[in-house]
């Protein structure tokens, strides 16, 4: 065989072996992608994760500055951004100013419902002691649910000089508005025995631990200016959890100052510094002869407070004349005695002589269930039975 024969059909071997080769290559390739591709395999395909719906929506627009209200309060409060709480507010308008406290001012706005909402703006300046006190109700809202306890529905805590709680509203404005304000009607006999009820409920859960394994929380500032009243049947919710301190079981005293408010300070902490529980039964007890009497607790520059004016004569005499003269006959004589003998106990100047919150919960409840019964809370009457029950 020639040499040039030799060599074409060398060369055509080695072209056939080397097309074989590539196409077998190709085949393969083809395969392994058709294998992988996601319709070849289930398993391989992109598991898809459905979008929570966020539990409030702010509009963020000047035109409807809102944000959509939770339908459970229950529901874990959402955190905005300082930007929605500045739309939330109208930038902060001072026409929906509806309060102002030592370091916050409270706006009212609507979410997209229309339901109304307080937002409460904290502005700390610097003050250590004020973003503490901010940092403390928020946590503790955060965490205590309970009727009587005024509900958090959304907050904001990214803001260097400032933060802000969003806060269900109460139309009825507060408690010291209504026994001591000129421009509104008297509560009645019912409604004050029902307002002063439900601000124990609220107490015993803050001091009895508010969830399993929770410690107990010493709401460190009880008066009536704390108790907000609802637009319905003035039912009340205890508010302002910024002097709260938390997991005192017995008496400690505590890292920082947890005075009070003018006529309910406890005068066991004022002398000694040590609070406890038992401050609280003392300031509920002072906001119970304030309901009993339609006084003021703190009393005009240099004179007595309400408790040290007039426990001497409610323990000698019982109250007698003391009971608020608006209510004319329109309350119950042995109540209103036994409502002070309540209080007095409170006010007893040892705290291991005072009862516990629970224990004046049940008393009330047991002493003046008819009333508490009359009151209306506007959408059903409590009923007796269910009341005592309580007890």
């Amino acid at each position: 065989m020639d040499l040039p024969v030799a060599l074409a059909i060398l060369f055509f071997c080695v072209l056939l072996l080397s097309s074989a080769a590539i196409a077998v290559l190709l085949i393969r390739h083809c395969c392994l992608a058709a294998l992988r591709r996601p319709d070849a395999d289930p398993k391989a395909r992109p598991v898809v994760v459905p979008q929570l719906q966020p539990q409030y929506e702010l509009a963020l627009s000047a035109e409807a500055p809102a944000a959509e209200q939770a339908t459970d309060h229950k529901d874990a409060p959402r955190r905005l951004t300082w930007r929605e709480v500045e739309a939330l507010t109208g930038g902060f308008d001072e026409a929906t100013v509806v309060g102002r406290g030592g370091s916050s001012t409270v706006y009212l706005a609507r979410l997209r419902d229309g339901a109304p909402v307080a937002v409460k703006v904290h502005r700390w300046c610097g003050g250590e002691r004020r973003l503490r006190a901010f940092r403390q109700e928020l946590d503790l809202l955060r965490r205590i649910r309970h009727p009587r306890i005024v509900a958090l529905i959304a907050y904001s805590d990214d803001h260097e000089e400032g933060g802000a709680l969003v806060l269900e509203y109460l139309a009825g404005g507060t408690l010291a508005d209504r026994l001591h304000g000129a421009t509104t009607a008297p509560l009645s006999w019912p409604q004050r025995m029902r307002i002063v009820h439900d601000v124990a409920c609220a107490l015993e859960h803050l001091h009895d631990a508010s969830s399993a394994g929770a410690p107990p929380v010493v709401h460190g500032d009880v008066s009536a200016s704390n108790v907000l009243l609802d637009g319905r049947g003035l039912g009340a919710r205890l508010c302002d959890l910024g002097s709260a301190c938390e997991g005192f079981s017995a008496a400690v005293a505590p890292t920082r100052a947890a005075v009070g408010s003018p006529g309910y300070a406890d005068p066991f902490f004022l002398r000694t510094g040590i609070v406890s529980k038992k401050s609280d039964v003392y300031s509920f007890g002072v906001l119970l002869l304030e309901a009993v009497t339609g006084m003021p607790a703190a009393g005009a520059p240099g004179s007595e407070n309400l408790a040290a004016r007039i426990l001497p004569r409610v323990r000698a005499q019982g109250v007698a004349g003391l009971v608020d003269g608006r209510l004319g006959e329109g309350y119950d004589d042995e109540e209103a005695g036994d409502v002070a003998r309540i209080a007095v106990e409170c006010l007893a100047a040892q705290p291991g002589l005072r009862p516990a919150m629970g224990q004046v919960r049940a008393a009330i409840a047991e002493k003046a269930a008819r009333s508490i019964a009359k009151a209306d809370l506007g959408d059903h009457h409590i009923q007796l039975s269910k009341l005592l029950e309580l007890t």
